[in-house]
Parts: C-alpha cells; sequence; structure tokens
C-alpha cells in the first residue's frame, strides 16, 4: 500500500504498509520501508520504473497489471502485480498492490521455451541434413546394384534401411513429445481396425472388444495403436492374436506373445530398450509420450493369455 502525493508536477509515492504475505516472501519488513520512496528502497534505477508503473495508475485512474523483476531474492524475482487507485473527492491518495510471486512458474516456461528451441534444431537436422545423404547413399546403391553382384550390397541396403528407420522414430518421437491442443470425439472400434490395415500385421489376427468413445488427437492415436500392434507382432510372430477392449477408465491393448517379464516391465517404455535385433527401441517410448500428451497413463501387465496387455487409464470418455 503506498500514500499518493498529487500536489507537485509529477505523482509522488511513499510505501505505507506491506502484507505479512509480502514481508515473508521478500524478507522486507513495514517497519523498513514506511514512509520511504520506491527509489530508496530498491535503488534509483529500479525505483523509477516501478514509480513509472504508480504514476500511470494515478494517471488512469484505474486498475492496471503487468509484470515486473525485482531484485530481492533468488526465489522472489519475479512478480504479477496488479495496481489500483484509492480516490476520495476526485483525487488519487493511495494505490493498492498485490504482487503473486512466479518466479518458478516464469523459470520453467523459460526452461521449456529453451527445450522446445533445442527440439526444432534437433529436428532440423534429423530432416535435413541426415535424411539428404542417406537418400543420396540409397540411390547410390541402386546403381551400384545395377553395374556389378556383391554379398555385401543387401548388407549395406539393410543398414540403410535401418538407419531410415531409426531417423523417421526419432522424428516421431521429437513430435510426440508436444503437447495436444485440439481434440475430438474418436470412436475406439474405427480407428483400432483403421491402424490395423495401415500397420504391417502380416498374418497377425485382431478382435475389437469394445463400443466406447473417447476425447483425444485421432493422428496420435492412429499411432499409438499402430506402434503396440508392431510390438505384438515384432514379438509374437506372424500368428500372433492382438485385442483392444474397454476399462472403466480407459482402454487395453493385449496380445498373445511371450510378454513382458514383470522385471523388465518399467523399462520397456524407455528410449532405446529393445530386446528385438531389428527394433529401434522407440516404439514403446512412443506410444508413452502420446499417452502422456493426452494426460492418460500407461502400464503394461500380463495377459489372460500369457502376452502383454498394456492398459491406458486416466482417459476422458465420450458419449
Amino acid at each position: 500500500m503506498l500514500d499518493v502525493d498529487t500536489t507537485g508536477e509529477d505523482p509522488a509515492f511513499e510505501f505505507a504498509r506491506l502484507s505479512p504475505g509480502y514481508e515473508t516472501q521478500t524478507g522486507i519488513s513495514t517497519e523498513e520501508v514506511r514512509g520511504k520512496t520506491p527509489q530508496a528502497v530498491f535503488g534509483s534505477e529500479r525505483g523509477a520504473e516501478l514509480e513509472a508503473n504508480y504514476t500511470r495508475c494515478v494517471e488512469q485512474r484505474a486498475p492496471i497489471s503487468y509484470r515486473e523483476e525485482l531484485n530481492i531474492a533468488e526465489d522472489a524475482r519475479i512478480w504479477e502485480t496488479s495496481l489500483a487507485p484509492v480516490i476520495i473527492d476526485g483525487d488519487v491518495i493511495r494505490i493498492v498492490g498485490i504482487a503473486r510471486n512466479v518466479t518458478d512458474q516464469v523459470e520453467r516456461e523459460r526452461e521449456i521455451q529453451t527445450q522446445n528451441e533445442r527440439l526444432e534444431e534437433f529436428t532440423s537436422v534429423v530432416s535435413h541434413d541426415l535424411r539428404n545423404p542417406l537418400s543420396v547413399a540409397e540411390g547410390r546403391l541402386e546403381l551400384i546394384r545395377d553395374v556389378c553382384e556383391s554379398d555385401h550390397i543387401d548388407d549395406v541396403a539393410q543398414a540403410l534401411g535401418r538407419m531410415d528407420t531409426l531417423i523417421e522414430d526419432m522424428l516421431t518421437l521429437a513430435q510426440e513429445a508436444e503437447q495436444i491442443d485440439e481434440t475430438e470425439v474418436i470412436g475406439l472400434a474405427n480407428i483400432v481396425k483403421s491402424s490395423w490395415q495401415t500397420a504391417n500385421t502380416e498374418q497377425a489376427v485382431l478382435e475389437i472388444e469394445t463400443s466406447q468413445s473417447v476425447e483425444g488427437d485421432r493422428n496420435r492415436l492412429q499411432q499409438l495403436f499402430e506402434n503396440l500392434y508392431r510390438n505384438a507382432v515384432e514379438h509374437g510372430g506372424d500368428g500372433v492374436t492382438v485385442s483392444v477392449g474397454s476399462m472403466d477408465d480407459g482402454f487395453y491393448v493385449a496380445d498373445t506373445g511371450p510378454g513382458i517379464p514383470e522385471s523388465e516391465r518399467e523399462e520397456v517404455f524407455e528410449a532405446g530398450y529393445s530386446t528385438n535385433e531389428d527394433g529401434t527401441g522407440f516404439g514403446l517410448r512412443i506410444v508413452e509420450q502420446i499417452a502422456d500428451a493426452h494426460g492418460w497413463e500407461i502400464t503394461v501387465t500380463e495377459s489372460k493369455g500369457g502376452g502383454a496387455r498394456f492398459e491406458i487409464t486416466g482417459v476422458q470418455k465420450a458419449e
């Protein structure tokens, strides 16, 4: 709370009182600042900035809000401040302010911004600087195949194909980490079928045991199912059966494959973890990130047939 003197050419301000909460967070007491100007308390430069905001409130004769930085303490540097004038007989005699410490929030925002910038740089390098020479190598390999025979050509082609798969999975991993802005009502049975058709499921069998609808991002949800299908086929073989069904607070995807040992069920969602020589180790990590982006939780347990059962919970169901 500040006293305001408008008798001079410019308004003058003196601190009158600080709230107990403000005193606790800043370490500044009312006794230390009462009757002092902002410049006397915070120094000429910072005090002048404060007085500029106070003057704006007086001139507008209305509440104002802004964000400010005060060099008070390491964990109390950035504040969301709102000011309101107290007007009596047409004169602004006092300003009442409410300041909320948002230092942690702003630092998190800045950290996320930095991470996003690094992520954009990473995806740019992966999608252009790595893919372009890889495409050249694949093209040259085909030319070599036309002019000579060698047992090594197929090995090189297989290695280049694996590199392409790794690049695709890394790009997907980066993209699926982003939060979801818009959702729609999605019928699980429909997207379960369409995902099955686009995944390389060979002779595997799909069983659908759900008719529910959920709120989600269609493209990412399709990616989730495709990755779970591929995981089932990679470990269970062409004859594996995959079933998708409803739960009270979500849905599950189960298979009849060899299952996942209990000691490894937390590790399977780590990037790079794979028990398949041809696997990239990103598939289930992508699935977890898609679930996280929706605000869902995914866990793995054992299916009725002894295989793996992935349970996605915390799902917002739609009518």
